[in-house]
Parts: C-alpha cells; sequence; structure tokens
C-alpha cells in the first residue's frame, strides 16, 4: 500500500515538473517570435509559481532570451529523461 502511494505522488511530482519545464518552452517560443502572448504568458508563470509557493522562480521568468532558451531547454530535456526512465521502471 505504502509502494502503491509512493509511486502516486513520484508521478504526481514529476508530471508538475514536466508541465513546468513545458510551459517555459513555450514562454521560449513566444518571446522568440515576438508574439503578443508572451508577456501574459510571463505573468500566467509568475502567477503559478506562487500559487504554488515557489515565488523564488519567478526571476527566471524575466531572463535575457539565450539564457531563458539554455536553461529550459535543458531543463526540459533533464525532466523528459528522468519521467522516462521512471515509467520504464515502473512498467
Amino acid at each position: 500500500m505504502l509502494y502503491q502511494i509512493l509511486i502516486g505522488v513520484t508521478i504526481i511530482l514529476w508530471s508538475g515538473l514536466w508541465s513546468y519545464s513545458t510551459l517555459l518552452v513555450v514562454l521560449v517560443f513566444m518571446k522568440d517570435s515576438e508574439s503578443l502572448y508572451a508577456y501574459p504568458m510571463q505573468v500566467a508563470l509568475d502567477r503559478f509559481v506562487d500559487n504554488l509557493g515557489f515565488s523564488w522562480l519567478k526571476p527566471l521568468h524575466k531572463l535575457e532570451l539565450t539564457r531563458l532558451r539554455q536553461i529550459s531547454y535543458g531543463m526540459f530535456g533533464a525532466v523528459t529523461l528522468g519521467l522516462s526512465l521512471l515509467v520504464m521502471v515502473l512498467s
């Protein structure tokens, strides 16, 4: 029973991290294409991390584009690799 609860919590945490890193990649794409929706996306990400209590992540959303691109792509790759390894181990 405890094993199943730990698996559930782990999957929820990894999927939340993967969702956040995906939203960061979308923010980079919007800033790169100079979309009108880049600022609302940044505000939505700020509110998202505020609601979760991770307000220390807010300066990440305001970085210059090249640095933000490196961090978000690296984070997305690492989290995707970790999530795929988790799924492979659990199946």
